[in-house]
């Protein structure tokens, strides 16, 4: 089975599990919560836990003595030890952004990045924000981030959807008609 499908499946199950209880949005702050302690230090819990070389118990004592050190409701604990079980760590990723998408889909929500040549004003975020909300009709989570390359202007990527209404771009398409029409684009400009 491939890694994408194997995600799909355990975030499908996890999050119905999470619906059943109601505790979705806990299921999904657990996980990014244990996922920021795998990537802790160098990385030896993820190595431990995916290890093919520790047995099965071995790496069930790991992933129980983090669990017992960390606060975690108990579907997420169970969903971890379920994984550690059934080796299947490796795909912990992958399950994780799909869990993070069902939950958006679920809350209605949509993240987006928008990327700026400097920092936003807290009035241009929130006319952003509302924009963005309009646009997609749902909740927006934006991830603001800034880029000289893009001169002025914004680059927004919501999704699959991407916004370009930078200045790099429109030079870019000016460069690209004077290009292909060297007389036509003089006229338009």
């Amino acid at each position: 089975m491939a890694n994408g499908s194997l995600a799909r499946r355990y975030a499908k199950a996890l999050v119905a599990l999470g619906q059943e209880s109601g505790n979705v949005e806990q299921i999904v702050r657990d996980l990014d919560h244990f996922s920021s302690i795998l990537d802790g230090g160098d990385a030896e819990l993820r190595v431990a836990l995916s290890n093919p070389g520790l047995t099965s118990t071995e790496r069930a004592a790991v992933i129980g003595e983090v669990l017992a050190k960390i606060e975690v409701c108990d579907t997420t604990a169970n969903f971890l030890r379920l994984l550690v079980d059934k080796n299947r760590f490796g795909a912990f990723d992958l399950i994780q952004r799909a869990i993070h998408d069902m939950a958006d889909e679920i809350a209605g929500r949509v993240r987006a990045t928008v990327t700026t040549a400097t920092d936003l004003s807290k009035e241009m975020v929130a006319t952003v924000q509302a924009a963005l909300e309009e646009a997609t009709g749902k909740t927006v989570v934006i991830d603001f981030q800034t880029d000289k390359a893009v001169i002025g202007g914004m680059v927004a990527q919501v999704g699959d959807i991407s916004y370009d209404a930078s200045v790099a771009a429109r030079l870019r398409a000016l460069q690209q008609a004077l290009i292909r029409n060297p007389g036509m684009a003089a006229a338009e400009a």
